[in-house]
């Protein structure tokens, strides 16, 4: 059996989950190790065996205990299993399953998302058999990384090969907030459309995703302005949104960025201000010195800029076309297919 180690946010899990895709196609079996997170999104039947880790960081000790509490559960997981190779994903739910690989004296594989090393991934590297990582330049990676991209998910393959369907006469923006950026975004948004002139309101296509008790009053404004504007505190087919898309207003996350250079969607990045390492600034910043993408810090994102910006890419198009190019120069389709290469290559 193939494990696989990951983090339980869909930045950790959704790359795993590309990966099982194309493995489990193959004929592997596959096991996952992860925390509670992941089960409110993780696709089930990739995987023949999954194990639930609870490390707790509310102190230092309550750490450390949790920690070797894990890497017992893991070392039974993966010798009942009969695991062959362990594949980390990062974050810090992904260190139990990979430390226990290392006493049991199996091969062990780290993939990087972002286009910087985790800590998780830093603090395994020197005792792994090969890094991949999604970004050309990811800091701290030793130039032995193999560069392969970042997995997308079947769902976003599926986008992509269906007939592009766009609304010619709306201008379609896709607001992916998530659980950290929901609730800036929720705020921001309606003020900055409301500044836009009137006549443009009803040409405007809003896809945006709300914490549940903010709805309510993000589709009031919607509606008093006479914005059509579909919110969901989660949509799950977020992919084919996406790729309907003129423009994305989201955080940096690798996975969204992964998903919109396949889809070719230029976007608006915020990148989350408490990421450990800038992860999400730096991966940020590949993509807009590439001329793909435009970014702003939290305490940057006012109404008036975002508006602003709004009304000049929707008063020229050609703006986005171009920017749609960049986007598509990063894109790795078929990071997922690569990666399972790699990955049996070791077995």
């Amino acid at each position: 059996m193939i494990i696989l180690c990951a983090g339980g946010t869909g930045g950790h899990v959704f790359p795993a989950e590309g990966l099982a895709a194309i493995l489990k196609k193959r004929g592997h079996k596959l096991g996952l190790i992860t925390d509670k997170r992941a089960m409110n999104f993780v696709n089930y039947e990739y995987f023949d065996a999954i194990q639930i880790v609870n490390v707790r960081r509310s102190s230092i000790l309550i750490y450390l205990l949790t920690i070797v509490e894990c890497v017992l559960k893991s070392l039974w997981f993966l010798y009942s299993n009969k695991a062959k190779i362990v594949v980390g994903f990062g974050g810090y739910p992904s260190l139990p399953g990979m430390i226990a690989a290392k006493i049991l004296f199996k091969k062990t594989l780290i993939h990087e998302q972002n286009a910087v090393l985790g800590r998780a991934n830093k603090f395994l590297l020197k005792f792994t058999k090969g890094l991949a990582t999604s970004f050309c330049s990811t800091k701290y990676a030793p130039s032995s990384a193999s560069w392969i991209g970042n997995p997308v998910r079947e769902s976003v393959k599926a986008a992509m090969s269906a007939v592009p369907s766009k609304n010619l006469e709306r201008f379609h923006i896709c607001v992916v907030g998530g659980s950290q950026g929901a609730k800036l975004f929720s705020e921001v948004l309606p003020k900055a459309i409301e500044l836009l002139p009137q006549e443009l309101h009803q040409s405007l296509l809003i896809t945006q995703q709300c914490r549940a008790e903010q709805l309510n009053q993000v589709a009031q404004i919607y509606k008093k302005l006479g914005v059509q504007a579909t919110l969901e505190s989660f949509f799950s087919d977020m992919p084919s949104r996406l790729s309907q898309a003129d423009l994305a207003v989201c955080r940096s996350g690798a996975s969204t960025i992964s998903e919109l250079t396949c889809f070719g969607v230029p976007a608006v990045f915020v990148p989350l201000a408490i990421s450990k390492d800038n992860d999400q600034g730096e991966n940020a910043q590949a993509i807009v010195k590439a001329g793909g993408a435009w970014v702003f810090k939290e305490k940057e994102l006012t109404p008036q800029k975002l508006a602003d910006l709004f009304l000049k890419v929707m008063q020229n198009r050609k703006i986005l076309d171009t920017m749609s190019i960049s986007m598509r120069t990063f894109a790795k389709p078929l990071a997922a297919e690569n990666l399972a290469n790699w990955v049996e290559s070791f077995l």
